[in-house]
């Protein structure tokens, strides 16, 4: 019955839980933001434990199962921040600053580009 409740909020929406739902696992996969401990359950489900209350969204794609396809459908920023720091620091190896800027731009583009083409098709 909690289940089917639950899977009425839309992806990356918050709402708050009254309990910690079956099924749900301690994981270190997310940021905490303020949370002491931080879940993940069946169907995307990802909760955070702030206190005495729980709030939970949906990920498109669970990370203990397609890290790269979460990076993609539900994470695009640190996407966007990982990819475009590791052609930077690459790229800087190699190349002059002109072409490091470059890079950097097609880096940040390219992986914001795949993260909306992922997103459409969710």
């Amino acid at each position: 019955m909690m289940e089917r409740a639950l899977r009425t909020h839309p992806f990356g929406k918050e709402f708050e839980l009254e309990r910690l739902p079956d099924g749900c696992e301690r994981t270190s996969l997310g940021w905490l933001f303020g949370a002491s401990r931080q879940w993940r359950g069946p169907n995307g489900l990802h909760v955070r434990e702030y206190r005495d209350r729980l709030f939970a969204h949906y990920d498109r794609v669970d990370p203990r199962r397609n890290l790269i396809g979460h990076w993609l459908a539900d994470a695009p920023f640190e996407l966007a921040l990982g990819s475009t720091g590791a052609v930077g620091i690459f790229a800087s190896l190699t190349a002059g600053a002109g072409a490091v800027l470059a890079w950097v731009a097609a880096a940040l583009v390219g992986s914001l580009a795949a993260s909306a083409f992922v997103r459409k098709r969710f």
